[in-house]
């Protein structure tokens, strides 16, 4: 996984919100500590300021993030974890369709991008995924492009950028795509997320079939 951008203002809030509870948290072990003359066995770390920052930044990138309370999230970043299953249009060869899936594992701050489709395998590089309306909204991300080894001849490895915009019920994904040279081709993409597990090309169709039937 690596980093990505976002402009979701909870990026700039969240570590203050942080370390005044580290804070809070290390300041109250003190004077409960000092009012009832209790201490931690010397195996033990004492709560300090930048372990308890450490540990719920931890939590909170890991895992809080995601989480609502009382129907509201603890993040605008939207959670895009999951299988996306569906179709890429590509300008190749005078038109052709592929289908696909789009494997996401993010945290608050890190993320990986794996595009699978029958003939190749794409991975992020670098991802933005902005949150205010406007022309940045969405998913954007530059990819590395590697055939299969039984791909046709004629595929190379090249590298491409990628354009999603996420739909507000948060359940479809699409957008453009770009090749770089060599390639040379463009296109679009429709995905829908079919599990926040990580599911085979088969499962993942299934899955999109019953649901687009109404069955899930």
């Amino acid at each position: 996984m690596h980093s990505y951008a976002s402009d979701s203002i909870d990026r700039r809030i969240a570590p203050w919100v942080i370390a005044v509870c580290a804070v809070g948290v290390a300041f109250l072990y003190g004077v409960l500590s000092h009012a009832f003359h209790f201490s931690l066995p010397w195996w033990c770390e004492t709560p300090t300021i930048i372990f308890v920052y450490g540990l719920f930044h931890w939590v909170y990138a890991s895992w809080l993030w995601k989480r609502k309370v009382f129907g509201l999230g603890l993040s605008l970043i939207p959670d895009c974890n999951g299988t996306w299953y569906g179709e890429l249009h590509s300008s190749h060869d005078s038109g052709t369709k592929v289908e696909g899936i789009l494997f996401v594992h993010q945290t608050w701050s890190k993320i990986a991008l794996e595009f699978q489709t029958i003939s190749s395998v794409s991975y992020s590089r670098m991802v933005s995924l902005n949150v205010t309306p406007g022309a940045s909204e969405g998913l954007i991300y530059e990819y590395t492009n590697d055939p299969r080894a039984d791909a046709n001849g004629t595929m190379h490895a090249h590298r491409g950028f990628a354009f999603l915009k996420l739909s507000t019920d948060g359940t479809w994904l699409n957008g453009d795509y770009y090749s770089g040279r060599d390639r040379a081709t463009f296109g679009t993409i429709c995905l829908r997320l079919v599990s926040h597990k990580r599911l085979d090309l088969k499962e993942a169709k299934n899955q999109y079939s019953r649901t687009a039937k109404g069955l899930t």
